[in-house]
């Protein structure tokens, strides 16, 4: 994997087709994001499958909380944009050779998460039933 292009986000920059953007302020700084905010990092890419890879890698180090030991700031903690580059690059640099296996593990991944929507979707479903159930029961 080469290395992408990050920097912070500015509006009147042009945007590029092949580029998502990370949050860099609040406890959720590093989670990738499909639209920018004021407060996040665009890391660019030169084609739809290193878009892929990075956005993954980023999810999982935001989902293992990998960039809390780099925030600073007391009252809105925040991640520099030297820190998050070079780490990002580092943990590009522990997955050579292990991309097939990273491609696999982001798949499963991905699978695991629909059946995770799928459920979130029918317990909500289970507890509108169970209102219902008793609401019909009630005078209005």
């Amino acid at each position: 994997m080469k290395a992408v292009k990050i920097f912070t986000y500015n509006p009147k920059n042009p945007q590029s087709e092949f580029e998502f953007y990370a949050l860099c302020k609040g406890l959720n700084s590093g989670k990738p994001l499909d639209i920018p905010c004021p407060n996040c990092f665009v890391i660019s890419c030169r084609n739809v499958e290193e878009m892929d890879i990075y956005r993954s890698l980023l999810f999982g180090l935001w989902q293992t909380k990998s960039f809390h030991q780099f925030l600073i700031g007391s009252v809105i903690p925040y991640i520099r944009i030297g820190d998050f580059k070079s780490f990002v690059f580092e943990q590009v640099t522990h997955l050579k050779g292990k991309e097939k296996a990273f491609k696999k593990d982001v798949q499963n991944s991905k699978v695991l998460e629909q059946k995770e929507r799928q459920l979130y979707e029918q317990l909500r479903l289970i507890s509108e039933l169970k209102r219902i159930y008793i609401a019909r029961h009630l005078k209005r």
